[in-house]
């Protein structure tokens, strides 16, 4: 009776082992963010390897992106941006050479972008949703390399 417990509590302690080593990583990644701090603006120049009609710029909140928990539980990555409330129309696009296909979610120009309803004088605050797969395949900086064009 005692052996049939010790092999339930190796397998049981097995399980757990392996929860950790998978979920360990996912909440170690990007630091926890603030949401305070996604209210200032920095400028930064848009990628010219897409044609654009119009002439913007590109402007981040100071911390670039965050991280969410979503209704699963689960971490969710996002990565925000300002743009004139009038916008309608969002493009979501990387540099040049990046890889975005990835856990087919599609490439990056199929990611969901958001409106909330956070404002900045004639400005809002949209994010796009990037795949945890992207963050953890691309590493640290991968906000970086995400932009997003507007009409």
């Amino acid at each position: 009776m005692i052996k049939k417990h010790k092999n339930n509590f190796i397998l049981i302690s097995l399980f757990l082992c392996i929860l950790v080593f998978i979920f360990l990583p996912i909440n170690l990644c990007p630091p926890l963010l603030r949401y305070a701090s996604i209210f200032s603006i920095s400028d930064s120049s848009l990628n010219n390897n897409n044609s654009s009609k119009s002439n913007y710029t590109e402007k981040r909140a100071t911390l670039s992106y965050d991280k969410i928990i979503g209704r699963d539980g689960l971490y969710h990555y996002r990565v925000l941006f300002w743009v004139p409330k009038e916008v309608t129309k969002f493009i979501p696009y990387a540099d040049t050479g990046v890889i975005t296909d990835v856990s087919f979610h599609g490439p990056i120009e199929k990611w969901s972008v958001e409106e909330t309803n956070i404002t900045n004088s004639n400005e809002k605050l949209v994010f796009i949703f990037v795949p945890k797969t992207f963050v953890y395949l691309y590493g640290k900086g991968f906000e970086k390399v995400i932009h997003l064009k507007y009409m």
